[in-house]
C-alpha cells in the first residue's frame, strides 16, 4: 500500500466522533489525497458507521474519479437515508459520467435507488434521459415519481409536459405540488390554464406551488388569470389576486379594483396589496377608501398596497395611518414610507418615533436610516439612542450610521457602555461608518 493509500486510511479512521469541523478539515484533506483517496473511501462505504459511508460519499463526489460511480450507485440503497442522499449528490457531482449507471438504477429494483438516481439525473441536467424519467411517472412508488417529477422540472423539459399536467390533477398533494413546480420551471404557456385551475385546489400547498409558477411564467399567464378572477369562487379569486399583484401588469388594474368591494375579506385584502405591486398612481384613491375600514387586516393590506405604488402621492395618506388603534398597521406605515422615501416621509416617521409600541418605534428609526436625509433626522436619532427598549437603541445607532453624520459621533460613543451587547455592536458599527479608527474606541 502506498504511502497516500495509507495516510487515506488513517484519515478515515479519525472521522469517528469528530465534530462537524473537524470532520470537515478531515474531508478536505482526503479530496486533497487525489486519486489515491478513491481506493479508502469506497471501502469505507461499507463501514458500519453510516456517519463514516455518508462523509465517505461526500469525498468521494469532490473527488469526482469515474471509479467510484459503481461504489456509489450500491449506496443508494444504504440503510441511512443521509448516505443515501450524499451518495445521489457525489453522482451528481461526478456527471455525465455517472448517467449511464443511474439509468439502470431507475428502472432497478430498488425503490430508494431509483428515487436517488432521479433526483441525480435532474441534478446533472442532461435532457436525453427525460423519456426514462417520464416512464418513471407511473412508477409503483410514490416517492420515486415525486422525484421523477422533480427531476423533469429541474431539466426544462418541454416534452414532459402533458405528461406532467396529468400528474398536477393527481389527488395525492405530494405529487399535484411537485407537478405545479415543475411545470412551473419549464414555463411552457401549455400549462397556464391547468396551473390557474390548480389555484381551486383542496391543498393550500397545491394552490401556493401553482401561484409561484404562474408568477413565473409571469405575463403570459394574465389573460387565463384574469377570466378566472372572473368566474373563479373566492379561493381562486384570492390566489388570483396575488398572482397578478406579483408579475405587475396593468392588464390586472380594473379587476382588482372591482375586487375592492368583494363580498369575500380575503380577497379584498390580497387586492388591496396586488394594487401596489401594480404601482399605478390610479389606485391610490381607492386604496385611500380602504384606511377607515373596520377590519384591521384590511386596513393593513390597504397600507400595503398604498406602500407598493412607491408614490409619494401616498405619503400624506399613510401618515395619518399613525393614528390607527392597531400598532400593525402603523407598523406597516413606517415600514412603507422607508420604501417609498420621499422628503415628505422623514417628518411623519419623526413623529412616530414616539409611539408606544417599540417595533414602531424601532421601524420607524431603520426607515429614517433608509431615506438617508439627515435634517431633523440625527437629531431625532439621537434623541432615541435613549429609549428604553434595546432593540430599538441599536437600531437608531444602526440608522445614524446609515445617515453619515459626525455629529452623531459623541452620543454613540456614549452608548459604548449600554448594558445590552447588541446596541454597543451597533454603535461600534456606527462609529466606524462614520471614519472613527477601531483601535481607538473603548474597549469593552
Amino acid at each position: 500500500m502506498s504511502s497516500a493509500k495509507r495516510k487515506a486510511a488513517s484519515l478515515i479512521a479519525k472521522l469517528r466522533g469528530k465534530s462537524s469541523a473537524s470532520r470537515d478539515q478531515l474531508l478536505a484533506e482526503l479530496v486533497a489525497l487525489g486519486a489515491a483517496a478513491v481506493g479508502p473511501l469506497t471501502r469505507a462505504l461499507e463501514d458500519k458507521d453510516y456517519k463514516i459511508r455518508m462523509a465517505a460519499a461526500e469525498a468521494l463526489g469532490a473527488l469526482g474519479d469515474d471509479e467510484a460511480i459503481g461504489p456509489l450507485i450500491l449506496a443508494l440503497s444504504d440503510s441511512s437515508k443521509n448516505t443515501q442522499a450524499a451518495a445521489a449528490e457525489a453522482l451528481a457531482r461526478i456527471g455525465d459520467a455517472a448517467v449511464p449507471a443511474l439509468l439502470d438504477a431507475l428502472i432497478g429494483a430498488d425503490q430508494a435507488a431509483r428515487k436517488w438516481a432521479a433526483e441525480a439525473l435532474g441534478t446533472i441536467g442532461d435532457t436525453s434521459v427525460a423519456q426514462e424519467l417520464m416512464a418513471r411517472l407511473n412508477d409503483p412508488n410514490v416517492e420515486v415519481q415525486r422525484a421523477a417529477v422533480t427531476a423533469l422540472g429541474d431539466l426544462k423539459s418541454k416534452r414532459a409536459i402533458e405528461p406532467l399536467i396529468e400528474v398536477l390533477a393527481s389527488d395525492n398533494v405530494e405529487l399535484a405540488k411537485a407537478a405545479a413546480e415543475a411545470v412551473g420551471k419549464i414555463r411552457s404557456p401549455i400549462a397556464i390554464d391547468p396551473l390557474v385551475e390548480a389555484l381551486g385546489s383542496a391543498s393550500v400547498d397545491v394552490r401556493q406551488a401553482a401561484a409561484d409558477s404562474l408568477v413565473r411564467v409571469g405575463r403570459a399567464g394574465v389573460p387565463s388569470l384574469l377570466r378566472a378572477f372572473e368566474t373563479g369562487d373566492s379561493t381562486v379569486r384570492r390566489w388570483a389576486a396575488e398572482v397578478l399583484g406579483k408579475i405587475g401588469d396593468e392588464r390586472g388594474q380594473p379587476l382588482l379594483l372591482q375586487a375592492l368591494e368583494d363580498p369575500d375579506q380575503r380577497v379584498v385584502r390580497y387586492a388591496a396589496v396586488a394594487l401596489g405591486g401594480i404601482g399605478k398612481d390610479s389606485s391610490i384613491k381607492h386604496l385611500v377608501k380602504l384606511l377607515d375600514h373596520p377590519n384591521k387586516d384590511i386596513r393593513y393590506a390597504a397600507v400595503e398596497g398604498l406602500a407598493g405604488t412607491c408614490s409619494p402621492k401616498a405619503v400624506k395618506h399613510m401618515a395619518r395611518c399613525m393614528k390607527d388603534e392597531d400598532w400593525v398597521v402603523r407598523l406597516a406605515a413606517v415600514c412603507g414610507l422607508g420604501e417609498i422615501g420621499s422628503r415628505t416621509c422623514v417628518e411623519p416617521l419623526i413623529a412616530a418615533l414616539q409611539d408606544r409600541e417599540w417595533s414602531v418605534r424601532r421601524h420607524a428609526g431603520i426607515s429614517l436610516g433608509r431615506i438617508g436625509i439627515k435634517a431633523r433626522s440625527v437629531q431625532a436619532l439621537i434623541g432615541l439612542l435613549e429609549d428604553p427598549k434595546e432593540s430599538v437603541r441599536s437600531a437608531a445607532a444602526e440608522a445614524l450610521g446609515e445617515l453619515g453624520d459626525r455629529g452623531a459621533v459623541g452620543p454613540l460613543q456614549g452608548m459604548l457602555s449600554d448594558g445590552d451587547p447588541d446596541v454597543v455592536r451597533a454603535a461600534e458599527q456606527a462609529l466606524i461608518q462614520l471614519g472613527c479608527d477601531p483601535a481607538a474606541l473603548p474597549v469593552r
